[in-house]
């Protein structure tokens, strides 16, 4: 109750202020008080409050806005009214609130996806755990870019009608097709993929999909067949017992500092991570994930940064390691990290035994490309 008295009085020493008034701090003041005492409201205080942000939102500027957005995306109880309204903003104030708000339900997001435009498809096909009635509408009005994020959200559910629809729409783009052809629901076709198996460009795309894919699904049973039916050729002698077989170690072997491992070893990589120092990190990260360092350097700044997710994740790095990791990519390439947020979420989502997975099939990708006979794969 100090804390709310405490909000009260801002709220009345900015409405009596004199000078320009101040409606982005105003809004975000009631909003606080709103998100303080929601667990103690009736159904009338909560639609009272909802009415009164939503005129609130509708006199600051979109980047305010945004800001407000973001936090009704992640507060447990807002007004349905509110959450309505924001999902139909500018899309820059709209994404969170469609990505992630707990909210909107199945039958508010079957109202908003018929009326709003693509930006606003996109942002909502990403979001987890889509039933078929909204993923239906978002196939049926999606372009390109909606159909490609809806295939490749595997949380989201797919109806028979949506399936069919999306192979006939899919047809033009190989890029697509792949993905679809990877979830669960999808039924495979035997003959189909032992062509796919000798296309040339197939295990890019595959491995592509696989680094894409952010929302903490498994892959396709597809991918797991080809793991497993090369499991065998996948263990790799371990370079520091080489010596036991006879050969002498040579004199940089020998003094060699001990390695650090397991907590000690993450413990030195956030560190070097937090001070910026890229060899050691890349020489950290490469020893615990045990890949050459040309290959961490490129998922920690080239590739994709859901390279980097699966890589963190697989070697079970902890949310702190991985964000600062994250700092430490956009201070060297200069560019910021987009969805900071929803990546975090995603990484919190993604276990494991997953990650693990992409990266066994990705080493498979290499392994198996270059020894299939691609020219005369007809």
């Amino acid at each position: 109750m100090v804390r709310t008295r405490e909000c009260l009085d801002e709220i009345t020493d900015l409405m009596s202020s004199d000078g320009e008034s101040k409606p982005d701090e105003l809004l975000n003041k009631v909003a606080d008080l709103y998100l303080m005492t929601a667990d103690r409201q009736s159904a009338a205080d909560q639609a009272a409050f909802g009415d009164v942000l939503a005129r609130m939102a509708n006199v600051v500027d979109p980047i305010a806005r945004a800001r407000f957005a973001e936090r009704m995306a992640t507060a447990e109880t807002v007004p349905n009214s509110l959450l309505h309204q924001l999902a139909r903003d500018e899309i820059c104030v709209a994404r969170p609130i469609l990505q992630y708000a707990i909210g909107l339900r199945e039958g508010d997001l079957v109202s908003i996806t018929l009326e709003v435009d693509q930006d606003h498809l996109v942002a909502t096909a990403h979001r987890h755990d889509l039933t078929c009635p909204v993923t239906d509408i978002l196939v049926r009005r999606g372009e390109r870019r909606v159909l490609q994020a809806i295939v490749q959200n595997v949380s989201a559910e797919l109806s028979a009608n949506s399936i069919a629809e999306l192979k006939a729409v899919v047809e033009d783009h190989a890029e697509i097709e792949s993905i679809l052809r990877m979830r669960r629901d999808v039924p495979s076709n035997p003959i189909r993929r032992l062509k796919r198996l000798a296309a040339s460009d197939f295990w890019q795309n595959v491995t592509q999909t696989l680094l894409m894919t952010d929302e903490g699904g498994e892959p396709h049973d597809q991918a797991d067949t080809v793991v497993a039916e090369t499991q065998d050729a996948e263990a790799e002698p371990d370079q520091d017992s080489m010596s036991a077989d006879g050969d002498q170690p040579n004199a940089e072997q020998t003094v060699k500092k001990p390695r650090l491992q397991g907590a000690a070893l993450e413990k030195h990589l956030l560190e070097v991570a937090k001070a910026r120092d890229y060899p050691l990190v890349i020489q950290a990260l490469s020893e615990l994930a045990k890949l050459d360092e040309a290959m961490i350097s490129h998922c920690l700044c080239e590739a994709h940064v859901s390279a980097l997710m699966v890589l963190c994740k697989a070697n079970r790095l902890s949310p702190a390691t991985f964000t600062a990791l994250l700092q430490l990519r956009e201070a060297r390439t200069n560019t910021p990290v987009t969805d900071f947020v929803g990546l975090m979420r995603r990484y919190e989502g993604m276990t494991p035994d997953t990650a693990e997975k992409i990266i066994r099939f990705s080493k498979k990708q290499g392994q198996m490309k270059g020894a299939m006979p691609i020219e005369n794969s007809e």
